[in-house]
């Protein structure tokens, strides 16, 4: 069973119980997630000049939420990142905050990670530029995430960092001393938990007065983690599916039981092994839903040296360290291409590349 299967089959159930508190982006993922890619969306028929056999190709939604969707776009995404790499270490940063502000970020989704975004990424430019770490500005990106392995809410955001700085006159490049270290992630979680609190009281003192004191005390540690993740091209195949879909893939398989109640595998974070979580199928939809994001909010955001506005940094920074490198290591860097997946369509029964023979309007019935 796919996760659209189990919206078609028990999402009036979940309209009838939840509808009248349901905010309207929660209903529009609904909506589409049933009707994606079926016949009501429209779509186009090919046929096989070898076998004479028939198929049927429709339309996406297009919902940023939708586990069928998104494909084409986070491949263009992942190869406009491998374009933009650089010939360094990279670094993968996962900043995350204490269970207690889950109710409020539940609760005020589009300032409270507006606000995480901003603490963080300034934490994290912050310290790396102290010359005990790397010593100048930084360049990096991120990418919210507000789910665990079972589907809980748990916002955190993971940020890809290039192990390189930039002096203030922009003209020279900084090399990081050890390729396994950025920076101690003790004072970069300090400071982190200062500035949220700082703009917190400042901007939404009606939030921080619903938050504990204890949280803001120096016994209350703010996890910050940060590991070396190669030359990037592996953390950016990891975190590219998260970008355009949401909790759920269609890759995780569901399984419909008598009781009422759907269960799907997943991974325990803490021992690695295989688990199976079996909640109700109302239960795994609200779970589901809790991770839509408001319309409009982007959840991937670029700081420093990878701003939009920095393309020309991008640019002279690429050139200052291939310049610098030996003639090895650039062959090594500029040999890595992205590979895009074959998306011609072909026949299911004996491969031959299909043609494309009718166009299909979508269907407004019931």
């Amino acid at each position: 069973m796919r996760l659209s299967e189990l919206f078609s089959r028990f999402g009036k159930a979940y309209l009838d119980r939840y509808g009248e508190r349901m905010p309207p982006s929660h209903g529009r993922a609904l909506h589409d997630i049933r009707q994606c890619r079926t016949s009501v969306m429209g779509g186009k028929r090919f046929d096989c000049p070898q076998c004479q056999s028939r198929q049927y190709a429709y339309h996406s939604c297009n919902n940023r939420h939708c586990p069928k969707c998104g494909g084409d776009k986070t491949e263009g995404w992942l190869k406009k990142q491998f374009d933009r790499l650089l010939p360094v270490p990279y670094f993968f940063a996962t900043f995350t905050l204490p269970a207690v502000f889950r109710d409020i970020f539940r609760s005020h989704q589009r300032l409270c990670y507006a606000l995480f975004f901003e603490a963080s990424a300034q934490a994290l430019k912050e310290v790396a530029a102290n010359k005990r770490f790397v010593g100048g500005n930084i360049g990096f990106f991120g990418v919210l995430q507000t789910w665990t392995s079972q589907l809980f809410y748990h916002p955190h955001i993971h940020y890809i960092i290039p192990g390189v700085g930039m002096s203030a006159n922009r003209k020279n490049w900084i090399k990081i001393k050890n390729k396994k270290f950025l920076a101690h992630v003790d004072p970069v979680g300090l400071r982190f938990k200062n500035l949220f609190q700082q703009v917190l009281e400042k901007r939404y003192p009606e939030l921080y007065a619903q938050v504990p004191e204890n949280v803001w005390s120096r016994e209350v540690n703010w996890v910050v983690h940060c590991e070396p993740a190669g030359y990037g091209r592996e953390v950016l195949s990891y975190v590219a599916p998260y970008i355009y879909r949401t909790a759920m893939t269609d890759q995780r398989k569901l399984t419909l039981h008598d009781d009422g109640t759907v269960s799907f595998s997943y991974k325990d974070n803490q021992t690695g092994e295989g688990k199976t979580c079996r909640p109700e199928a109302l239960d795994l939809i609200g779970r589901f839903l809790q991770h839509v994001l408001p319309k409009g909010f982007v959840k991937i955001r670029y700081f420093g040296l990878m701003g939009a506005n920095q393309v020309h940094l991008q640019k002279q920074l690429k050139w200052l360290i291939l310049k610098s490198i030996s003639e090895k290591e650039q062959a090594a860097f500029l040999s890595i291409v992205f590979k895009p997946r074959d998306r011609q369509m072909r026949c299911r029964c004996c491969g031959t590349a299909l043609v494309l023979t009718e166009i299909l309007k979508p269907s407004r019935g019931p």
